[in-house]
């Protein structure tokens, strides 16, 4: 879940603990100041201790844009799947996306190689510091994703099977992502305790078609970031700083086999669709979804600016492909 629903702005419940370049696309402007990446790691690296190597970082500071974990009704999600409740759903078709997520595409992808700790220790100043940030931010935001899904394809064992499994394959999905990020945190001497933040963060809760909308964006969303900014560092490699985002051409297709699993989930709801309120609540998460998609990136200029990116550019890109 590339954005793991950070849907700050939305909050229809109160929060509770846990029960269960590319072509047309320009460069960042030439006035930026662009960041330096030293030869050195002397000056890039913090300094080296009798210690251990590597600190966990437990807690992250909690505004309206941090990623947030999520819960549900249950309840209502195993009666919206029962077949012999809800005649609209399209078996075949979920029989043929669990084919799909069976075959595993990505299962050798996420290998990680030298070149990471390198680049790492090359960083230096402000662009090491957003990079943290931003495999923070990420990693919380899929293990965020991976725990929601697993908790999804374990409640929908008896009424529905076969999404059941979708799910649970798409919680190895993420619980994948999130290990490769913290893995990349680990090449900073640092570490998200992610057992400690299953049982410490709060979970905000969301009905259910709350749920599809805002998952079904995240994950298309998730695929237009991660391919645009492939395609973008491809044409542009000296922007290329650190070897994670070689990784995005196979990944933002997770995104998308995600995103089409929550399509298909949609179209057997057609109230969550087809009525005027439906279709209120439909916009309104867009919106919802591209003011914080926004207001996330802008806070984070710099980091666009390092990878020569222009953010505003970037994120309307973004908006008109999804």
């Amino acid at each position: 879940m590339a954005s793991a629903m950070e849907l700050s702005l939305l909050n229809p419940a109160a929060t509770h603990r846990h029960r269960g370049g590319l072509a047309g696309l320009p460069l960042a402007r030439r006035s930026v100041v662009r960041f330096r990446v030293s030869a050195s790691a002397a000056a890039a690296a913090p300094p080296k201790s009798s210690g251990p190597k590597k600190r966990g970082k437990t807690e992250i500071q909690e505004t309206l844009l941090t990623p947030r974990f999520y819960t549900t009704d249950f309840d209502e999600m195993e009666r919206l799947f029962n077949a012999e409740i809800n005649k609209q759903l399209n078996q075949a078709e979920f029989d043929a996306l669990l084919q799909e997520f069976k075959t595993d595409y990505n299962q050798t992808h996420f290998v990680r190689n030298p070149e990471f700790k390198a680049a790492a220790d090359r960083m230096e100043g402000p662009l090491r510091q957003i990079f943290v940030e931003f495999l923070e931010r990420s990693c919380t935001a899929e293990f965020s994703g991976f725990l929601l899904y697993k908790e999804l394809g374990r409640r929908l064992k008896k009424t529905n099977p076969v999404v059941a499994e979708i799910f649970s394959l798409m919680s190895r999905d993420e619980a994948r992502h999130a290990g490769f990020l913290n893995k990349g945190l680990s090449d900073f001497n640092l570490a998200l305790d992610l057992g400690f933040l299953t049982k410490a963060r709060k979970y905000t809760f969301f009905k259910p078609k709350f749920i599809f909308y805002a998952t079904y964006l995240s994950e298309k969303i998730g695929y237009w970031r991660y391919i645009t900014i492939f395609r973008h560092l491809k044409a542009n490699p000296e922007y290329q700083v650190y070897p994670i985002f070689k990784y995005f051409e196979n990944w933002c297709q997770d995104e998308n086999r995600h995103g089409d699993f929550f399509s298909a989930l949609l179209k057997a709801q057609p109230q969550f669709l087809n009525d005027w309120k439906a279709k209120l609540w439909s916009r309104f998460f867009c919106l919802s979804v591209y003011v914080t998609m926004y207001l996330n990136d802008c806070q984070r200029t710099a980091f666009y600016e390092g990878i020569g990116l222009d953010t505003k550019e970037f994120d309307m890109h973004v908006i008109i492909e999804v």
